[in-house]
């Protein structure tokens, strides 16, 4: 075994799921494994696609995208290094729920479907990680559709907010690069994205200087994140 194929085998481990295979079954994955890079702005797979494997992100940074008929995105998660995507489709056989466009240039680790469905199926541990794995994404799910459905455009923003602030550890924060990639993350369109950002300007909660944005009260917009019907007046 190389000594490449070995340090492929260490990452695979640290996937739950896969923390419970054989040390011939990790290995064995490793080898088929391979790394793909990805540049800002490009694809790792596209909606609707057959499922070829798994990626585990090493480097950057990857948003799963949802397109709808009459053209407008959804932003279903967006993922950092350690995170593992395209479950769902891999272990349902169906296309790709989402489209994986790379935020920044990105590195991922693949492993393609048939030999890792073959490796859990010798290890009843791992399907039970498995399952682990897809409840939290339905749980992930049902919070979404519940936020579209029952918060208003600025009180989806402020929790955006909040959470990309947490993100970048501190009080100023970037936009995504143009009001359209905000409004796919708020399930809007780009007129209310940029109308609910003017909202919380005027009312004193961030300051705003193009994509750059400073949370002037982070406690309001912590508390205008977290409600159900909030409004800035």
């Amino acid at each position: 075994m190389t000594k490449l194929t070995a340090d492929r085998a260490r990452e695979l481990a640290r996937i739950p799921y896969l923390s419970r295979l054989s040390a011939a079954d990790l290995d064995a994955l490793a080898a088929r494994s391979a790394v793909e890079r990805v540049p800002e702005g490009a694809a790792a797979f596209v909606e609707g696609e057959p499922p070829r494997g798994i990626f585990l992100i090493q480097e950057g940074r990857i948003r799963l995208v949802r397109g709808s008929p009459d053209g407008r995105e959804q932003v279903l998660h967006e993922e950092g290094p350690g995170a593992t995507l395209a479950e769902v489709p891999v272990f349902d056989g169906k296309g790709y729920v989402a489209t994986a466009v790379a935020v920044a240039d990105s590195v991922l680790l693949f492993v393609p479907r048939a030999p890792l469905l073959q490796a859990i199926e010798r290890n009843p541990g791992s399907a039970l990680e498995v399952i682990r794995v897809l409840a939290a994404r339905v749980r992930r799910f049902a919070a979404l559709v519940e936020d579209l459905a029952t918060r208003g455009v600025v009180a989806r923003l402020a929790g955006f907010l909040v959470r990309e602030s947490e993100r970048a550890g501190g009080a100023v924060l970037e936009l995504p690069a143009n009001r359209d990639q905000l409004a796919a993350h708020l399930g809007t369109v780009r007129e209310q994205a940029s109308r609910a950002l003017s909202q919380l300007r005027r009312a004193g909660i961030i300051e705003l200087d193009r994509r750059r944005v400073r949370v002037l009260d982070p406690r309001r917009l912590r508390a205008l994140g977290g409600a159900a019907r909030s409004r800035v007046d």
